[in-house]
């Protein structure tokens, strides 16, 4: 008797380049371990539609929600970063897209919801800059 198993693994990265904002913000699933003050919770959410399968013209990827949703929030919010970073994307499996990409006229509906805590770094308690960088 033999038994198949099967799965299925989607892995997505989102990258950050620099923005036209000149100042950094940092972005973690996890705790930071220097003192911080905490500015309050963020949700943010972008919804959009997949065009035959795979066109995204609403930017609802990892990738465009934090480089146009999340960032700017955190920055207004006047954090240095945001941590406990959660999030939830739409996914499709390559049949359906590639199946919606033949019922071209039926967009495929999709959102990329994140939430985390803006935290403010405590200067006071952070280690000294090394040697040869540029300081805050």
């Amino acid at each position: 008797m033999s038994v198949g198993l099967t799965g299925c693994t989607t892995v997505n990265v989102a990258s950050l380049p620099s923005s036209r904002d000149t100042r950094d913000v940092f972005v973690t699933t996890s705790d930071v371990q220097v003192p911080y003050q905490s500015l309050g919770l963020v949700q943010a959410t972008r919804k959009g539609v997949l065009l035959f399968g795979f066109a995204d013209p609403a930017g609802t990827s990892l990738e465009d929600g934090l480089r146009e949703t999340l960032l700017p929030e955190v920055r207004r919010m006047g954090g240095d970063g945001i941590m406990n970073v959660r999030f939830h994307q739409t996914q499709y499996a390559l049949p359906t897209r590639l199946l919606f990409t033949l019922l071209f006229f039926i967009p495929l509906p999709t959102q990329v919801t994140f939430s985390g805590e803006v935290v403010r770094l405590d200067p006071e308690g952070l280690p000294p800059p090394p040697p040869n960088s540029p300081s805050r």
